[in-house]
């Protein structure tokens, strides 16, 4: 990953591994990562949640 984190919201879509907030020991964080396991690399979401959050659950709806 690219930030160290803990207490992190995880979810896996569409063969990527998203990882949501969480906290660095400090402050909640407010952005997302995921990982790609065919290019083995991890990568920032260009946009951040307006608040930091950790211990947060994730839910996905497919519509």
């Amino acid at each position: 990953m690219n930030m160290c984190r803990r207490n992190a919201g995880v979810c896996a879509i569409s063969g990527l591994l998203y990882v949501i907030g969480g906290d660095d020991g400090s402050c909640n964080l407010s952005s997302v990562e995921f990982y790609n396991p065919l290019t083995d690399k991890w990568s920032l979401v260009p946009t951040n949640m307006s608040n930091g959050r950790s211990y947060a659950a994730i839910f996905i709806h497919k519509s």
